[in-house]
């Protein structure tokens, strides 16, 4: 009976843990930080739908735009194949890849406490430091 007692108990708290992960919610449930973020930078664009799992959220725009947010509503990675509009990036990253990649789009930026790693639709993915700051380039083969 022991037995059947625990088995149903871990049952029980793996279901609970399957079901908190990956919910789908509404758009008015992104942190205010998040919400503002995708005003500001994708106007005209539409939230499709948001995934909340644990203390993240990932978004995808009507244009299929993909926006993954920490908790703080913070981004944390973005997809376009449109191009991310120069909003998102600090300027001199967003001046860097204008100047040394001019007919180059940015397709996708992640970004981590200390660094801005991009991806370009000419496959270079290219490095900076979280001011900015150039660190190195390498292509995506």
């Amino acid at each position: 009976m022991k037995k059947i007692a625990m088995i149903a108990m871990v049952l029980v708290l793996a279901l609970a843990a399957v079901s908190a992960r990956d919910k789908i919610v509404s758009a008015d449930q992104l942190p205010k930080t998040a919400q503002d973020f995708i005003s500001a930078n994708f106007a005209g664009k539409t939230v499709q739908y948001v995934e909340k799992d644990f203390n993240e959220f990932e978004v995808q725009l009507s244009d299929r735009t993909e926006i993954k947010f920490g908790g703080n509503g913070d981004w944390e990675s973005v997809k376009s194949y449109e191009g991310i509009p120069a909003g998102v990036l600090p300027e001199a990253v967003t001046s860097y890849v204008q100047k040394n990649f001019a007919d180059a789009k940015i397709v996708e930026a992640e970004k981590d406490w200390n660094s801005i790693e991009l991806k370009l639709s000419n496959r270079m993915e290219v490095f900076f430091d979280k001011d900015g700051k150039y660190m190195g380039q390498k292509y995506d083969d």
